[in-house]
Order: C-alpha cells, then sequence, then structure tokens
C-alpha cells in the first residue's frame, strides 16, 4: 500500500530565465504558498521549481498564476504527477 505522502500532487517546473532576473525569481517562488522547493541549475534549464499539494486546484493555481506572473522567465516546462506513485507497480 502506498503512504500517505505519495497521494499528493505534485508538480516539477523547469524554467529558463534571462539571467538578470534570475534571483527575483527563486526569491518570489519561494513565497508560492504550494512550492517546496527551488532550485537552481546547470544545463538546459536555469531555475527548478517543485510544488506539492492535496489539492490539486492549489497546485494549478500556483503554476497559472504564481509562477507565470514572475518576470523574466522566457520558456517554462510543466510536469505534473497524477495518481499514487505506487500504483503502476502494483
Amino acid at each position: 500500500m502506498a503512504d500517505e505522502k505519495s497521494k499528493r500532487f505534485q508538480a516539477y517546473i523547469l524554467l529558463n530565465v534571462d539571467s538578470k532576473h534570475q534571483k527575483d525569481i527563486v526569491s518570489n517562488a519561494k513565497m508560492i504558498p504550494t512550492v517546496q522547493n527551488v532550485k537552481t541549475m546547470y544545463g538546459i534549464y536555469d531555475i527548478m521549481v517543485i510544488l506539492e499539494s492535496d489539492d490539486m486546484g492549489a497546485v494549478k493555481q500556483a503554476i497559472d498564476v504564481g509562477i507565470h506572473d514572475l518576470e523574466g522567465i522566457t520558456n517554462m516546462t510543466s510536469l505534473i504527477t497524477v495518481g499514487i506513485t505506487g500504483a503502476i507497480l502494483e
């Protein structure tokens, strides 16, 4: 049986940003209620924002309003988990 934490909705948001805005994007993203972590990265993407909530609507709101409204984002890729993570293996 999957644990309760695995029933939460998670989203991994990969961002390309204008370097002039990177610090502000990181700081402002951390203030979004469902954000669990914000990491700067090297490679194809500049920043990864990790969101988590019991409420898919809250995750959607954080992406659609909270992240989309951050100035300096040039590209965004959203990866959203669905269902119980262990369900595929059962």
